[in-house]
């Protein structure tokens, strides 16, 4: 599958998830209003935290495994299917002893709870299998997976709000509901061969090189996401839900990075041997970086309009997007541009700088957050986020040879991609 055709469909496929998405966000905030909001966004945050980490490195290392490695592509789906088998059930084991104990989401009762369970699960399985699919370029069947199971939710979200049945447990019930179908689905289109075996060798290999990317994925979205555990911590639910709404329209933009990165490692992993596709990234930066710059500027302008679209009760949120925006920007490098440090077997790098920035947001928020509310959550977010990617920058530029006016200018070529973009992306795409 050509690369600019799946970076075309996966332009596609988030343009629409942008629109719909932002429609069904709507509905979901004027219904749940920010107390709602924030009680939802908190559990979801939690149970997506375990869901996305609880393979502890495995899902980090599938793609290298499967491409660069000597073992059998059967030996490594199945030892990894079974392993996260064992992890699941002791996850499920262990949360539900916290909770019981009290030492976490205590003041949830125990219907979230238990649907929060098969959301963790059903994260765990689905990512490790879109790994996969990534690892082998199919990255237009696992769009269009994906794009199946969004639609059905946003179908979902706009009935139970027609019918008035929109309330945090049915909007909570909906994105478990949805989840555990994108699992199934995906499951059935993966054919893989199943062999009821763990091979140790595979395992000691792939928990090895997964670690790195484990921690540096873990780090990169507590970059993310402490600062809406902090505020719920000391500010407050109602607060979260404010916040949360300008952390969704900000992280739009996330969308651009979304969109190329898939395609990025899966054609990183499949260059021929003489290529190492740092020319290929480098593109691919430069290009992304000017365009999240256009769409940071259209987000600014239409910050001014959350108070009308997502009512009165929003309002602040309109200035924490502002604050958020340049932070995002840059943080859309480091998104754009990690896959170059898997395919080069350097996950070690992207580990150091991820972490580093996250220890910076955690600083900066434990003393902005008390002092300046959601507006200083926001601000030491976009500090961190402006250092981790000035940092990437210049580490690929000088560290890995790039070269600064290979990551920052753009020449002709970069326009021809482009213009290939849309037309390359439409022909033979079947969306749902």
């Amino acid at each position: 599958m050509g690369y600019s055709k799946n970076i075309g469909h996966n332009f596609i496929t988030q343009i629409l998830k942008i629109i719909f998405g932002v429609f069904t966000g709507v509905i979901v905030a004027r219904s749940l209003g920010p107390t709602g909001q924030g009680y939802v966004a908190y559990i979801l945050l939690i149970f997506n935290l375990l869901g996305g980490f609880g393979h502890f490195g495995l899902t980090s290392a599938v793609m290298y495994f499967q491409k660069k490695s000597a073992f059998d592509r059967s030996q490594i789906y199945s030892s990894n299917v079974n392993t996260l088998s064992l992890i699941s059930i002791v996850l499920v084991v262990l949360v539900s002893l916290a909770r019981s104990w009290g030492w976490l989401l205590d003041s949830y009762s125990t219907v979230y709870i238990v649907g929060g369970l098969f959301l963790m699960v059903s994260t765990i399985f689905t990512s490790h299998h879109q790994a996969w699919l990534v690892g082998d370029e199919k990255i237009i069947q696992n769009n269009n997976i994906g794009l199946i199971v969004f639609f059905i939710r946003s179908l979902a979200i706009v009935i139970f709000w027609l019918w008035g049945l929109l309330t945090p447990l049915s909007f909570f019930y909906i994105m478990v509901a949805t989840m555990l179908l994108w699992f199934i689905i995906i499951q059935l289109a993966l054919k893989e061969k199943y062999l009821f075996l763990l091979s140790l060798p595979v395992l000691k290999a792939e928990f090895k090189y997964g670690a790195f990317g484990w921690w540096s994925a873990l780090f990169a979205y507590l970059l993310l996401r402490v600062d809406q555990i902090m505020i719920k911590q000391v500010l407050g639910v109602s607060e979260l839900g404010i916040y949360s709404i300008a952390v969704i329209i900000a992280e739009l933009m996330f969308l651009l990075p979304t969109a190329i990165t898939s395609a990025l490692i899966g054609r990183l992993y499949n260059l021929p041997e003489q290529d190492n596709g740092s020319a290929l990234t480098a593109r691919t930066i430069r290009l992304s970086f000017y365009v999240c710059l256009i769409l940071s500027f259209i987000g600014i302008l239409g910050s001014f309009l959350i108070p009308l679209v997502y009512g009165a009760a929003f309002a602040r949120a309109t200035w924490v997007t502002i604050i958020l925006l340049p932070g995002v920007l840059f943080a859309c490098i480091p998104r754009i541009a990690s896959p170059w440090f898997y395919a080069q077997g350097k996950p070690h790098i992207h580990l150091w700088i991820t972490f580093s920035a996250f220890a910076l947001n955690l600083g900066a928020n434990l003393i902005l957050i008390p002092r300046m509310g959601i507006n200083g959550a926001a601000l030491a977010t976009t500090i961190a986020y402006a250092v981790y990617g000035v940092w990437y920058v210049i580490q690929l530029a000088l560290g890995e040879k790039f070269g600064f006016a290979a990551l920052l200018k753009p020449n002709l070529q970069d326009w021809q991609l482009i213009r290939n973009l849309l037309p390359s992306a439409l022909k033979g795409t079947k969306l749902p």
